[in-house]
Parts: C-alpha cells; sequence; structure tokens
C-alpha cells in the first residue's frame, strides 16, 4: 500500500477468474521502484499457478502501468541463475540480459544472478542495481 502511495504502482495480488477457483489468491507480481533509479519486475506465484500464463499476464500488466508513471525509468528484473521458470517468464515480457555474476543477496558464495532490462543501463545503474 505504501509503495502505491507513494510511487502510483506497486507489487499486485493475484487473484484467478477462472482456471483454478474464482477469486484464488495465486501469488503476487507487477513492478515496483527501487530508489527513483529502476522499476523492478518481480512475481512469486503458487506452484499450482505455474504453466497458466499468470506471470505474463502480470508482468505485462506490471511494466505497462510502470512505464505509464515512470517511462524514463528502465525496467529491470533479477533472477537466480536456477530459477528457468523466471528467466523464460522476463525474457517473454521483453527484458534482455545485461549482467551476470556473484548474487551478493545469497548466503552461498558460489551462487549466480543475472540482471534483466528493457534498456540499456550504465555501469553505475548495474553496479547500483545488483550490489
Amino acid at each position: 500500500m505504501a509503495n502505491w502511495a507513494r510511487d502510483g504502482h506497486g507489487l499486485w495480488v493475484l487473484r484467478t477468474l477462472h482456471d483454478l477457483g474464482p477469486g484464488e489468491f495465486i501469488g503476487v507480481g507487477g513492478c515496483n521502484l527501487l530508489s527513483e533509479t529502476a522499476w523492478n519486475l518481480s512475481f512469486s506465484l503458487r506452484p499450482s499457478a505455474w504453466g497458466h500464463g499468470y506471470a505474463q499476464e502480470a508482468a505485462a500488466s506490471g511494466i505497462a502501468q510502470a512505464l505509464a508513471v515512470r517511462p524514463h525509468l528502465p525496467i529491470t528484473a533479477v533472477v537466480a541463475r536456477g530459477n528457468i521458470r523466471s528467466h523464460r517468464a522476463v525474457e517473454r515480457a521483453g527484458l534482455q540480459r545485461m549482467w551476470q555474476g556473484p548474487d551478493s543477496h545469497d548466503p552461498n558464495p558460489a551462487a549466480i544472478m543475472t540482471l534483466y532490462s528493457d534498456r540499456a543501463l550504465a555501469d553505475e545503474q548495474i553496479s547500483w542495481l545488483t550490489s
């Protein structure tokens, strides 16, 4: 709620209209603002909702709303190396791989993450978004 009030946009609660039972909670998703630097595309779905296109729907809607609110900011996503479904979803949403390297948020020193964006990023932006 705070993100919506402050930024004019934030993550949505995702519920079904059909498939799994109307109104059933299936996760969260969309874009949230990262300190006036970039929009962060994310989604987290219950396993029973995987494979129904909900991530794509949340991504497309979130990107459209983020660009309507602050079109000058890039749309980004950070994905752990092993999360193949999320890699596919953000690529289908039109984001391109910009950087891959150590995941500073994972306690495993061997963890790798990938940074995606809808446009070219300066080295300083990549550093800020991946640290």
